[in-house]
């Protein structure tokens, strides 16, 4: 219990999920396939959002989860589960453990059957754009960024520079800050994007990249 409460301190981002409950698969199913789809992660169940740990019975959470992941799950994810007990408070964390797949995308089904791919994003799960499932769909989405920021021109590192203090950018707002053509402007982004340095979001009317 003491590694997770370290863990639990650091609180929620990009591979780390808490969750009171897991009252529906299908909601459970969105950062499930959302770590799958990223870099993998853990959803901490008996956790409230505020770090507060509660506990779980982790016999009635697991079933919930399974058919999240196995039903709602296209294709299926697999998971593995953990118990971390406190004996003192008597009280049981599970922990689901998410890895890194190798067969994105993954999408899921609602309740309309309608089918969406989620990405992590910081602490959330949002749906991915096009051009992020196309380039998972032909493997070339890096894992991991792979550039030589060595090689990188003025332009990019400078953009990186930028989203290294701010959360993301838009193509208007990098033509703007380092004052070069749409055409050029989206071939540097679609570039970085290619290479895993940066990520593209096309949920909200306009797409934006983040790291």
């Amino acid at each position: 219990m003491k590694k997770l409460r370290k863990i639990i301190h650091r609180g929620e981002g990009e591979r780390v999920d808490f969750k009171q409950k897991i009252t529906d698969p299908y909601k459970i199913a969105k950062t499930i396939s959302s770590f799958a789809n990223t870099k993998g992660g853990k959803i901490l169940v008996g956790v409230r959002d505020d770090k507060t740990i509660t506990g779980i019975d982790p016999e009635e959470e697991k079933y919930t989860l399974e058919t999240a992941a196995q039903f709602y799950c296209d294709p299926p994810v697999p998971i593995r589960f953990k118990e971390v007990e406190d004996e003192e408070e008597e009280i049981t964390v599970l922990e689901v453990i998410i890895p890194e797949s190798k067969e994105k995308p993954h999408f899921v089904r609602d309740k309309n059957e309608q089918r969406l791919v989620y990405i992590r994003q910081r602490d959330k799960s949002i749906p991915a754009g096009k051009t992020m499932i196309n380039l998972m769909r032909k493997g070339e989405l890096s894992d991991a960024p792979t550039i030589n920021y060595d090689q990188l021109d003025h332009n990019e590192r400078k953009l990186l520079s930028f989203l290294e203090r701010h959360e993301r950018v838009t193509l208007k707002q990098f033509m703007q800050i380092v004052n070069i053509s749409r055409r050029r402007a989206l071939r540097i982004l679609h570039h970085l994007t290619q290479e895993g340095a940066i990520r593209m979001h096309e949920h909200e009317q306009e797409p934006y990249y983040t790291l």
